[in-house]
This record gives C-alpha cells, structure tokens and sequence, in this order.
C-alpha cells in the first residue's frame, strides 16, 4: 500500500464471512476495515441482516475503497428446510462504492420486494423468541441466584431485559453463546460485589467470636456463606452460564418465514445473487449431507469451513462433509453441470476470546523470517478442506491434497511454542532496557558494581563488611523510622530496596577514594605513624574526604540539600570516635578506612533514623488530629472517607496507635476541635471513637459507600483494608477504653 498498491490487487488474504456491528459484532464497518487492512486482508464477505442495515453497508463500502479492500455484502437469513432451520446468505453482486448498493436495493425493489419484506419477518420472530428466552430466565433462574443478598442493586442481578440484551449485542443473529455472554457481563460485577460484602461481614463476624459477642456457629455461617461467594465468583463464565442455563439447542429456535428454497432461490437469482448455505453442520452430518444431496443445483456455493461451528467438532465429521461434497463436484464436472463453489469464514464477531478472529492466508503466502512461528501459532485447515477450497469449485484428489498449500487462519488462538531463531522482540536499545529492567535485576546490578570495586582494593572479605555496613545501617533507619523500635513489627517491605541498592554502589566507589587519600597522608606526614595526634589527623582526613564524597554523590542522586549537609557533618562527627577507637581497631586488623566507614555509619544510623522518626511521628500526629473530629463530629460521606482514612494510618503506620494515645491519652489539652461548648474537653475520646465504629450497618455502609464511589480494583483494595483492619482496630480500642 504505501507503494500505491492496493491490497485488494494482491488477493492474499481473505475472509467470506463477518460481522460489524449492524448484525453480532464487536466493531463498525471502519474499525472492521482498519483491522482488515492491518492484517493485510484483500477481501472480506460483511453479512447483514435487512435492507435497513444499508447505512452501514455504505460505510463498509468506502471503507474499503478508501483502504483498498474489497468488500463483499451478504443478507443473512435462516430457513426452514427439511424440518431444521438452516442459516444462508444472499450473497450481493460485486460493488464498488456506496452509491452501487444504494442503487441496487433501489433498482430490485420490486423483485425482491417479498425476499426483503420476509427478512423482516425472520427478525420480529427472532426478536419475539429472544424476549420468551429472556422472560423465562428472569422467572425460573432470577430468584435463585439473588435468594439471601440485600434488596439492592449493588448486589442483585438485575432482570435480563431486550432493550439491554440489544445494546449490548445486535439481536440480528444472537444465540445462546451471546445470551451467556450478556448474562456473565450483568453478573460478573454484581458477584465480585457481594464477595467483597461478604468478606467484611465475615471479618466483623469473626472480631465478635474474638470478643465474645457471637457463637462459632455464627462465625462458620459466615464463612460458609463468604467461600460460597468466592466459589461463584471464580467459577462465573460465559462457558459455565452457557452450560447451566442456555444449553439447549434449540433455546432461541423460531420458525422461519422462509420455507421455500427454490423460490428465495428464484428471487436471488433474478436480482443477480448468488445463494450461499452457512456452516450446514449446524444440525449434524446426516441432515448436512441430506439437504445438498436434494438443493445441489440450487446452493451456489457452501460455507466448507466455518471457524466457529467448525473448531469445536470432531473434525472427521468436517471431513465427511467435504468428501461428500467433493463427491457431488466430481459428478457436476463428469455431466458438464455447475460445481458448488467452496468458501471458508471465520464467522468472526470480535467477541469470542477462545475462537480465532477474522481473516485467512495461503500457507505459501507468508513470508518472512517469522515463519514458523506463525505458522505454530495459527490454526491450519485440514488439507482436504484447504485443497478444495483452493481448487475454487472443481472436484480434488484426495491422495494429492497433501501437496496443496495449507490454509491457515489470521486470528491466533494460543502463543505456540516455537521459538525464532531471531528472537520475538525488536531490538530494545541499553539505555531503554535498562529503564524497564526488572528492578530486583537492577538492584543486583548495582551492588554487584559497587562490590567489584570495594573488592579490588580491600579483598572479599571487607569488601562484604564495607557493603553490609552500609546496606545494615540503611536497612535500619527505614526500620527505625516507619515502624519504632517495636522489632515485631518490623517487616522487609518497609525497605527501600532501590535506594538501599543504590546507597552499596555510590559505597563501593567511596573505597578507592578513601584509600587514596590515606595512602598519600602517610606518606607526606612526617612524624611517627602512630600516637594519639597521628590517628587524630589522620581519621580527620578521612573522615573530611568521605564527608565531601557523601555530599558529591547525595547532590548527584538529586537528595535535599538538608540531608546532604547532614550527611557531610555526620561523617565529621564520627572523627573523633573513630580516632579514639583506632588502637582497638588496628589491634585486630581493621584498616583505617574501614574504622571511618564503621563510626560514619553507626553515627548515620542514629541521626538519620532519629529524624526520620521525629519526623514521622509530627506527620502522624497531624494526621489524626485532622481525622478524629472528622470521624466524631460529620456524617455522610465526609465521616466515611475519614474512617477510611484512619484505618489506611492504623494499618499501614503503627505509630498511629502512639498518636492517639499521646493525644488523646497522654496530653492535657486534646485536639480542641473536639471541645464542647463550654470549652471542655471530652472525657474518652478514644472510647467515643469506639462508639462511632462500632454503630451498627457500619460495616455494610461502608462497603456501599466504597463500591459506589471507587473504581473495581481501587474498591477491592480498599475492602481488603476494611476488612482486614476495622475488627482489630476496634479490639485495640476497647483496650484501651
């Protein structure tokens, strides 16, 4: 195309049966081109279902004009034949642009005046079998899926009703895989809803058994009933609704205003169409046979292989079919009567995510060094089917179809296990490899850097010292500060990996600096190396330069310059204990540098940990002096953010629980907001925050208020949050009440 040729005039690609959106299909007659043409399609048969679907057949016209595509239109219709009713397709004379179908409805108005007025006919009776499936469903399966959940609509599934059924898919061409598709995309919300109920219901549950307040058969009853909802929710699927409530065959069965073949046979033929049957399987092998045994001299051509009646069969059956209807050809062509012309189609609609999509290709046709992974990854046609559809009509041999070209589908099913020799993926350059590296990857690489160089100049083992150090000293302050001195409490998550991963490499490096200058200070000093004023200069050197380092490295990695400054002094602070402990450290054979690394680090530890958890506890503090009044004195949804608010603190912070002790507890003048009208305090706030979370229907008012305001996988988070912490948090508070 971007050479000036068409896709059409390369006749690679194809399609003979599809669905935009005027019949069962996911996208409009543009998106339906675009995907075409994406995949390098050159044609595509677009099946609708009236006349009165002739906007969009315009559309799909010069769409594929525009693309370059060739688009073919087909009327899909059911009919009695032979007591089943099978489906077909008129298929439309060759069109070029949306002016030709617009005249040709016009210019065979008349003609086929019966054949469009019946079609409409077909669709009120469809539509009226659709509203019985509908009404059943809704009276003898409604009930029961919503027996024991509140009468509201957060947790019942609604009535299935035509009007929705419609907007969520063209009632053209339903059946029962879409009803069990529309019924799991009404139901999949409302199920996850009640199991995020249940699940706060079964933590309440289970803080009364804790607190006396309920028996263990009340707790097992909540639980029974919360596995349950987890059970429904993880079996739900458009398979298993299929199974349990749409399964029989003949659900949506209507009867056909069309029952003469050879008259719709008579009428398309005048305007110029030819008539297709549609996956004849659909009511078995034997009745398959049976009808184009009797109507070969009036099916123009037959729909061999359908994607989705085809994929699901036996495939001996399919077989069966296509040497009976290759036997048929061989006796047209032996009397010098018409051959039946044999198509494939996807039947794609763009909804079904285990059946492939639209499009197909001659195995010879693809080309490329991605090949066989393709071709691993793409279902192929049975070669007797791919051979006579090849052969466009005319009769095959059998024992030769294995030397004919396979045809294989566009749409992927699975990702196959062939591998390229090449790689799947484009080249990615470094710098935008390692950005998305894995950040465990990262980390590992960063301290393996800074070991590297720590071990060339101090050997293994105080290289291992030099990292641990540091790595141990900023592991702790992250410790210290997010949850106190309480070690059971402390948990690997309060760790920044990254900037623990990040502080080892910038520590390696500091090494060869280090030595550097330790080196060179005993070669200019020139008394003797040893003595109190020798370790005093010298640990201050060090000591100076690693403060310079730390100060270099924290403005290059972007850090306040509060805390570069601290970081400077805090190694200068560490001087002179490192100079008194010096003889202790030489005695057992710690060189210099790493006695500096030592006390810098101890040194950091308290002051970095000391006032990240000063600060820490301020931040707390201010936050529960906002929240608390919020939770005792509002109502509405103002009072419900709030106590979600707090219970993220108590869970996430525990300095949370200090804060409301020292606020409420400890101090002398509480947060004064909650001071009553002649200026008093109240005597128990913690007790009367007790109270306010423990009001019945919280609970439940809660899980409302979250699932109506909050996006699924925000409201799953904050239910786990209520669950998991509304119970405890009430336990600490009575306590302390």
């Amino acid at each position: 195309p971007e050479k000036g040729t068409r896709l059409e005039d390369f006749s690679f690609g194809w399609d003979n049966h599809v669905h935009d959106t005027a019949t069962s299909g996911r996208k409009n007659p543009t998106q339906l081109l675009v995907d075409a043409f994406i995949k390098g399609i050159s044609e595509i048969t677009v099946a609708y279902g009236s006349s009165a679907d002739l906007p969009m057949m315009e559309e799909a016209l010069e769409a594929g004009r525009i693309i370059g595509i060739r688009v073919k239109l087909g009327l899909e219709f059911s009919m009695g034949v032979r007591g089943c009713r099978f489906h077909f397709m008129a298929l439309l004379p060759p069109m070029q642009k949306p002016e030709d179908a617009k005249a040709f409805f016009r210019d065979h108005a008349e003609s086929l005046g019966e054949f469009l007025s019946t079609l409409e006919k077909n669709q009120t009776n469809r539509i009226e079998a659709v509203r019985k499936v509908l009404k059943e469903f809704n009276a003898n399966n409604l009930a029961e899926l919503n027996r024991g959940f509140p009468d509201e609509t957060l947790y019942r599934i609604p009535e299935l009703s035509f009007e929705a059924l419609n907007a969520y898919i063209p009632t053209m061409s339903i059946n029962s895989t879409h009803l069990a598709e529309f019924l799991y995309n009404q139901a999949r919300p409302i199920l996850l809803n009640r199991l995020l109920l249940l699940k706060v219901r079964r933590s309440k549950t289970q803080d009364s058994l804790r607190r006396g307040r309920c028996t263990k058969s009340d707790f097992k009853a909540a639980d029974d009933t919360f596995s349950s909802a987890r059970k429904a929710l993880k079996e739900a699927s458009p398979d298993s609704f299929l199974q349990r409530y749409f399964s029989d065959p003949v659900l949506i069965d209507y009867q056909s205003a069309f029952d003469d073949i050879k008259a719709v046979k008579s009428m398309l033929t005048a305007a110029g169409c030819r008539l297709k049957i549609l996956h004849p399987l659909e009511h078995g092998l034997d009745k398959a046979v049976a009808i184009l045994s009797e109507y070969k001299d009036l099916i123009d051509i037959v729909e061999l292989y359908n994607i989705q009646d085809c994929l699901p069969r036996n495939p001996e059956e399919v077989l069966s079919f296509a040497r009976h209807v290759n036997s048929i050809n061989k006796i047209a062509q032996r009397d010098g009567s018409p051959t039946i012309l044999l198509v494939c189609g996807s039947d794609s609609t763009g909804r079904h995510p285990k059946i492939p999509g639209m499009g197909f290709i001659d195995q010879g046709n693809i080309l490329g060094a991605k090949k066989g992974d393709f071709i691993a990854r793409h279902i192929a046609l049975p070669s007797l089917v791919s051979a006579m559809i090849a052969a466009k009509g005319q009769p095959v041999d059998e024992a030769k179809v294995k030397a004919v070209s396979p045809i294989v589908c566009l749409g992927k099913t699975s990702e196959g296990e062939a591998e390229s020799s090449q790689g799947d993926n484009a080249y990615i350059p470094p710098r935008r490899a390692w950005r998305y590296l894995n950040p465990s990857l990262k980390n590992a690489v960063f301290i393996f850097i800074g070991f590297l160089v720590a071990d060339k100049y101090l050997g293994s083992a105080y290289a291992l010292l030099w990292l641990g150090i540091t790595g141990f000293r900023t592991s702790i302050a992250d410790l210290v500060a997010s949850r106190g001195g309480r070690l059971s409490e402390w948990r690997l998550k309060s760790i920044n990996f990254d900037n623990v991963a990040q502080a080892l490499f910038w520590t390696g490096f500091s090494v060869p600096i280090l030595g550097f200058f330790k080196a060179n200070f005993d070669i200019v000093w020139p008394w003797a190396q040893d003595g109190l004023l020798f370790n005093l200069v010298k640990f201050f050197v060090i000591s100076f330069v690693n403060g310079l380092y730390l100060a270099t490295h924290n403005t290059l990695r972007g850090f306040e310059k509060s805390v570069v400054r601290a970081n400077f002094f805090r190694s200068i602070i560490a001087w002179p204990f490192a100079a008194l402990f010096a003889p202790l450290g030489d005695l057992i054979g710690i060189p210099s540098i790493v006695q500096t690394k030592i006390w810098s680090d101890v040194v950091a530890g308290f002051i970095e940990g000391g006032g990240k958890y000063k600060t820490l506890l301020k931040l707390r503090r201010q936050n529960v002096e906002e929240i608390i009044p919020r939770i005792l004195e509002k109502n509405g949804e103002e009072k419900l953010v709030a106590i979600l608010d707090i219970l993220y603190l108590y869970h996430e912070e525990p300095r949370t629980q200090s804060s409301l002790i020292s606020l409420f507890e400890l101090s002398k003048f509480p947060v004064s907001v909650l001071w009553d009208d002649k200026g008093k305090p109240p005597e128990r706030p913690l007790r009367d925050l007790l109270g306010v979370l423990e009001e019945p229907g919280l609970d439940d008012e809660l899980t409302d208020f979250i699932l109506t305001r909050y996006e699924v996988e925000m409201a799953a988070d904050l239910i786990d949050l209520v669950a998991d912490t509304l119970s405890p948090m009430r336990s600490w508070l009575a306590s302390r009440s």
